[in-house]
């Protein structure tokens, strides 16, 4: 357990434990406990030895890369199973786990990985080694070998990168388990990794299989991942396909979501047309496409920018469950947006203003709230007071209240005041305690 677990971020007991051991044991006491029975111990110490920077951690890690023994950990509110052998590594990677922890350079993993993929072990972190192995001669021997014999997934994905046509045969074959539709996470990758025309049939035909499915396969994200990666006018043929032909309404937005991140990993201008059709009639807009189509066509995209931040309610600005490198920076997409209305039609991004401070997507609401804040035109008064004086949620009557202080006006700091005789929210729970806090601290009666 790190020092922090559950959603309250408390501090475990078996957190205590641990800086006990480091406090009590000795250097000597740490290394022997490190090959102690219990796994969870070994963990602890080895732990314990990666603040003393007078140690070598290397030889520790390579003698437990054999470790498989599996610890349940939890950080912050995340519980998951690992080896041990996966545990040491993953504390000594820089940026992961504890950054407190004394991190082996970049010459001591290059060594670490060449074990991991060299020598037998069941580690997770060998998986990780094999994708960023450099795509040496030697190494496509020591690939083709672990798919050959050891059915290695990750070995045939990186096997793909070479584009040796020798290897076809390996990667048609390849599928995990016996359903008939499930099985080819990894063939999908290695496809998208070498777009040959002999994989083709199978992509259409796994294609044609879900089309009728009352459920959705995650497997489906990497299957249109490998279609979109031919860039040719059949791709866009099969990526077509999910707009009128899935059965299932509700399985229908899957697929288009799983077309829209495929499209985004493998930009191609043959996509243009289905990025277009994505943001006007199925509301899908990420950064990058944004950034992309305004480049293409910026009349074009304005005019839809338009159309969304009339109804920014209608896109999902929050998350976008294809774009995983980007997720978080959706806002920023919404702001980009506003600005740029601002920029070229300052009269209409200030009616957009004013119609969403009427929004009751409170997420929609706080973002133009603050952005009310910021701009400070009078007309944003009246829609401010209207929530502040109506709404029952704290969410949204506390983000008004803090936008009209911005205005740093006597008047509307003294209707602020007053709004508590008309709306009686603002004085019960702790939305009430926040408000009055809030007035307290801004000196406003």
């Amino acid at each position: 357990m790190g020092s922090a677990v559950g959603n309250g971020g408390v501090r475990p007991k078996q957190f205590d434990n641990f800086t006990e051991l480091q406090r009590a044991s000795t250097k000597s006491e740490l290394l022997e406990l490190t090959n102690h029975p219990n796994a969870v111990v070994r963990c602890y110490s080895f732990w314990a030895l990666t603040y003393d920077t007078s140690i070598n951690l290397l030889p520790i890690i390579i003698k437990h890369i054999p470790d498989n023994e599996n610890v349940r950990t939890m950080f912050g509110c995340i519980v998951s199973g690992e080896n041990v052998g996966d545990f040491f590594i993953n504390l000594v990677t820089p940026n992961y786990v504890d950054i407190n922890s004394k991190k082996v350079d970049s010459s001591q993993f290059a060594i670490i990985d060449s074990i991991l993929i060299y020598t037998p072990n069941n580690l997770y972190a060998k998986q990780k080694a094999i994708s960023r192995a450099k795509l040496t001669e030697r190494f496509y021997i020591r690939a083709r070998d672990l798919v050959t014999k050891d059915n290695n997934q990750e070995a045939l994905v990186t096997l793909a990168k070479y584009q040796k046509e020798q290897d076809i045969p390996l990667i048609l074959k390849n599928k995990i388990g016996n359903k008939p539709d499930d099985g080819y996470f990894f063939t999908y990758r290695a496809i998208s990794e070498f777009p040959h025309p002999d994989f083709f049939p199978l992509l259409e035909k796994n294609l044609k299989q879900t089309l009728n499915d009352d459920h959705f396969s995650t497997e489906w994200r990497e299957l249109y991942k490998a279609i979109a990666s031919y860039e040719n006018n059949k791709a866009v043929e099969l990526l077509t396909i999910p707009f009128t032909q899935v059965k299932h309404e509700n399985i229908r937005e899957y697929h288009i979501d799983f077309v829209f991140g495929a499209m985004q990993k493998f930009q191609s201008p043959l996509y243009d047309d289905l990025l277009w059709n994505m943001w006007t009639n199925e509301k899908k807009i990420s950064p990058e496409v944004f950034k992309y189509l305004s480049i293409k066509n910026p009349k074009k995209a304005f005019d839809l920018t338009k159309q969304a931040l009339q109804s920014p309610e209608d896109f999902d600005f929050t998350n976008d469950m294809n774009d995983y490198e980007n997720m978080g920076n959706s806002e920023n997409l919404l702001e980009t947006m506003l600005e740029l209305a601002l920029n070229q039609n300052r009269a209409f991004a200030i009616k957009v203003i004013n119609r969403n401070l009427l929004n009751e997507d409170i997420s929609t609401f706080q973002f133009f709230a603050a952005k009310a804040a910021q701009i400070k035109d009078t007309s944003f008064v009246g829609q401010l007071f209207i929530r502040l004086e109506k709404d029952d949620n704290p969410h949204i009557y506390l983000r008004a209240a803090e936008a009209l202080i911005e205005f740093n006006n006597k008047d509307i700091n003294k209707r602020i005041a007053d709004t508590k005789k008309i709306n009686s929210n603002l004085t019960k729970g702790w939305g009430g305690e926040e408000f009055s806090k809030l007035l307290k601290d801004k000196n406003i009666k």
